[in-house]
């Protein structure tokens, strides 16, 4: 009996053990590109998320398949929002909105886009350009990223009023063309 009851608690423990690794255990993956936008969806904290060049062209699309944590990088060297990261939640794959989608925008080539939607071609890979939808979170939400995700320059949405009661915004693509273009950019997803 005493040998049973040990194997009950070995077993206990065992368990234990593996939910709690898998509870912390997560993969990020991480997908660089030479220049980002970041494109109002017209309700807060909806955004798009254009990442361009740079891409390798076998990175996987339509694989959103729940809400993950991610942070947005922009490089230091960036001549705009250098150095600055927002945490957002990406939104999940359906039918009629693949997460994320290989996507051609009106401008071609200049990244000059006039708006969200992805145009119909036969060649969506072209501009080296993937989309995704995300949700804005406030930096105080990094608590929740692993911890080689944390203490970053972290930026968010309002940070206050100014003197006419207008919401003061941080987020990176918030400036008037060209300067709402910034890059390099890392895409930093945490896959549980």
């Amino acid at each position: 009996m005493k040998s049973l009851s040990f194997i009950i608690k070995l077993f206990f423990c065992f368990f234990l053990f593996i939910s709690i690794g898998k509870i912390y255990a997560a993969d990020i993956i991480s997908i660089k590109a030479n220049e980002g936008r970041f494109y109002f969806a017209g309700l807060y904290p909806g955004y798009i998320l254009y990442l361009q060049g740079g891409i390798p062209e076998n990175t996987d699309s339509a694989w959103v398949d729940k809400e993950y944590w991610a942070v947005i990088e922009v490089d230091s060297s960036s001549r705009v929002h250098a150095g600055e990261s927002v945490v957002v939640k990406l939104k999940r794959t359906s039918t009629a909105s693949p997460q994320p989608e290989w996507c051609v925008t009106e401008g071609g080539a200049e990244f000059a886009g006039k708006g969200p939607a992805c145009l119909n071609t036969d060649d969506p890979k072209k501009m080296n350009q993937l989309r995704f939808k995300v949700n804005v979170q406030y930096k105080e939400t990094a608590e929740n990223l692993p911890a080689e995700l944390q203490n970053k320059n972290w930026v968010q949405y309002e940070v206050g009023y100014d003197e006419n009661g207008v919401s003061l915004n941080e987020l990176p693509g918030r400036l008037s063309p060209p300067d709402h273009i910034f890059g390099p950019v890392t895409l930093h997803i945490v896959k549980e």
